[in-house]
């Protein structure tokens, strides 16, 4: 799945990326709560639902390797 274009919202899914960098959700979810410079928003009445700013795509090189 090809994020790069102008076609890709704004804010992602933790699923959408995952698929982006072919790692499981539960990676995401960690890299979202153990990096608190990642730009995400939290949604939904509880909060639960995250999404990713696109932005995020590019910091590549500064994400955790998942083991």
């Amino acid at each position: 799945m090809d994020m790069s274009n102008d076609m890709t919202p704004e804010w992602l899914t933790v699923q959408e990326f995952a698929q982006h960098f072919r790692v499981s959700t539960r990676t995401v979810t960690r890299w979202v709560t153990s990096d608190p410079e990642m730009r995400v928003r939290r949604v939904g009445p509880a909060g639960r639902i995250i999404r990713i700013h696109r932005s995020e795509l590019n910091r590549e090189s500064s994400l955790p390797v998942p083991a």
